[in-house]
């Protein structure tokens, strides 16, 4: 009991703490959109339903391009970012691909620019190898295209080597595929370090992990799930020296001090996970982890966000957060970097500014990327065709914002603009 009531009083005390601080003041210097309404090619998609059942008819001709959950740099100036599972669940993504698209920004600045975003080309995850150990919607075909029935990818990093690590929320599993998108080796489970536990033999699951799904527990029993349904790894970063990666879940693990999340470490020369770094404490249990951004060996940014949307939303924070200052209990500490409610746009860059104020109200903000040592960049996941952000009847577009910091990052080598 009394070990229970250090560990709670210490995270109260960091909530407190840092609800308590005054976020500084940041500047817009760029903005971007890409219209909700964008498809590519691919087959039509949206004709099922939450439930698994189908419509009269897809909704869509193409595939749309949204959901953005994950970036990082691509070539020449441009970006890679990753759509989620599709359409929100598992059930209703069934004809989404899964994929990562690269995109040209063009921001307006105070210097000029036109606030738009081009579509260059995608990657389409697939596993012609079958090496995904349980059935996938394309199970029978030649290419064996990931769907969002199958996984439902949240961040991903870019090893030195070229391939992609990604992030999964349903098993949750570590992916690691190529260039093209194609699956490498079989999903990496995600071992459970708790107390009590064998991180040989226990895994951390979500009710979607397909082994849970294959083995429905009986009416009345308890699910052998050790973490809410797609509350898997929603953030991911890479060291600066590529040889280790920091997956980061957005839920508790059953078992772990309500309110906060665990950090991994993933050592990408054993392909092994060496344990848990630290654990990030929430301003509030009910809010969610957005994504992961390296700055250095030890400093990472972290958006933290509650699940509202508009004139509700309170909590759209990013927060800096330091591994090697933690307390006995792994809890991080973390420091207020920006409020993504109260920006300072005095060249009224974004149309929805209001008297130099610009907010950024989605429910969901899931993309940060640091630039340099003064600029990082956001994205959102607008939850195509969610609305909410913009209005009760808007389709959320996906909008992409260049902020200044008032206190400049400490960037370890390699780690910014390429």
């Amino acid at each position: 009991m009394r070990l229970w009531l250090a560990v709670f009083t210490t995270v109260a005390l960091t909530l407190v703490s840092s609800t308590l601080a005054q976020a500084p003041t940041v500047e817009l210097v760029g903005y971007a959109e890409l219209p909700a309404d964008t498809f590519d090619e691919g087959p039509a998609s949206g004709e099922f339903t939450g439930a698994g059942g189908k419509e009269a008819a897809a909704r869509f001709e193409g595939q749309p391009v949204q959901g953005f959950s994950g970036i990082q740099f691509g070539e020449d100036g441009s970006y890679w970012l990753l759509s989620d599972n599709g359409f929100g669940s598992k059930y209703n993504s069934i004809d989404y691909q899964l994929r990562i698209n690269n995109l040209m920004l063009n921001p307006k600045t105070a210097e000029g620019g036109d606030a738009t975003v081009t579509l260059n080309n995608a990657i389409i995850l697939s596993d012609p190898d079958k090496h995904i150990p349980f059935y996938i919607v394309n199970e029978f075909t030649r290419e064996r295209i990931l769907t969002g029935f199958d996984f439902d990818i949240e961040s991903f990093v870019i090893a030195d080597d070229g391939t992609l690590w990604i992030g999964d929320e349903f098993g949750p599993f570590l992916l690691h595929v190529d260039a093209t998108g194609k699956v490498l080796e079989p999903p990496f489970p995600t071992p459970d370090f708790g107390e009590g536990k064998n991180p040989e033999e226990d895994f951390v699951q979500s009710p979607q992990n397909p082994a849970l799904m294959a083995n429905v527990p009986n009416p009345g029993e308890p699910s052998p799930a050790t973490l809410k349904r797609s509350q898997g790894f929603e953030g991911m970063a890479i060291s600066p020296d590529k040889t280790k990666l920091y997956p980061m879940l957005e839920g508790t693990v059953v078992g772990d001090s309500e309110g906060t999340v665990r950090i991994y470490e993933f050592d990408l020369t054993t392909k092994t996970y060496t344990g848990i770094v630290g654990r990030y404490p929430f301003e509030d249990p009910a809010n969610a982890i957005g994504d992961f951004a390296v700055i250095n060996d030890n400093e990472f940014l972290v958006i933290e966000r509650d699940g509202v949307s508009g004139a509700d939303a309170i909590t759209k924070h990013v927060y800096k957060i330091d591994l090697s200052q933690q307390d006995d209990n792994g809890i991080v500490q973390k420091e207020l970097v920006a409020d993504l409610l109260q920006i300072s746009d005095p060249n009224d860059l974004a149309p929805s500014t209001q008297e130099g104020v610009f907010s950024f109200p989605f429910v969901t903000i899931e993309d940060v990327l640091v630039l340099d040592e003064n600029t990082i960049l956001i994205a959102n996941d607008n939850n195509y065709p969610g609305t909410g952000g913009r209005g009760e009847e808007v389709k959320d577009n996906n909008e992409f914002i260049w902020l200044r910091l008032t206190t400049p990052l400490e960037l370890a080598r390699g780690v910014g603009q390429p």
